[in-house]
């Protein structure tokens, strides 16, 4: 059985681990957001099929079981509308794991990417002992991907190199990061936050 739950409740939102069955679902959201993913994305180089999609859903699947790495369809609670994906990937040590996150261009601004990364750092730090620190990277160039970090208290560790693979990238990354005991208390303030009402002004 794979560590981390197939599902994970996140407010108007719901984690539901890759499966075949979201193929044109899935399809239809990256070609409905191509243009903006493009910039970032080597993967959104080009328009995607189903067929291709399917098979990029069939191998997650596979990594899902194995515990390789985790990823997640975000959908609408209550139906099968998929807004977005998220997930933690291992690309690091194995104390570390990289969340990483697109939302569907016509539901940004409704802070989605930031309601999944908080609901998986949660998990990652619930359901993988081993893991002590969870990233979030992004090229410096992509301010929208950036304003979600501080926004659920990850500290901006460090900028990396990366070699540049798509067109709106430069050659440089921000690496932000919490650990177990900031995540306590980052996620308890923006819990807080919540209940006074929702932050739109980023994703």
């Amino acid at each position: 059985m794979a560590l981390l739950p197939d599902r994970i409740p996140a407010g108007s939102v719901e984690l539901r681990r890759w499966r075949p069955t979201y193929a044109t679902a899935l399809t239809d959201a990256v070609t409905s957001s191509l243009s903006e993913l493009r910039p970032w994305m080597p993967w959104a180089q080009e328009a995607p099929t189903v067929p291709g999609i399917l098979q990029v859903l069939t191998e997650g699947n596979a990594s899902f079981d194995a515990d390789q790495e985790w990823q997640f369809v975000v959908a609408e609670t209550g139906s099968d509308r998929v807004l977005g994906a998220s997930g933690l990937h291992r690309r690091g040590p194995p104390s570390t794991v990289e969340i990483g996150y697109w939302i569907r261009t016509e539901v940004t601004h409704r802070g989605l990417a930031t309601t999944a990364a908080r609901a998986l750092t949660t998990a990652a730090f619930a359901h993988l002992p081993t893991v002590d620190t969870v990233e979030i990277r992004m090229d410096t160039r992509n301010g929208r991907s950036a304003a979600v970090p501080p926004r659920l208290g990850f500290r901006l560790a460090r900028e990396v190199d990366h070699p540049v693979d798509a067109p709106g990238q430069s050659d440089r990354w921000l690496v932000w990061e919490t650990d177990r005991a900031d995540w306590m208390v980052a996620d308890r303030e923006a819990t807080d936050q919540d209940r006074a009402g929702p932050d739109r002004s980023g994703d």
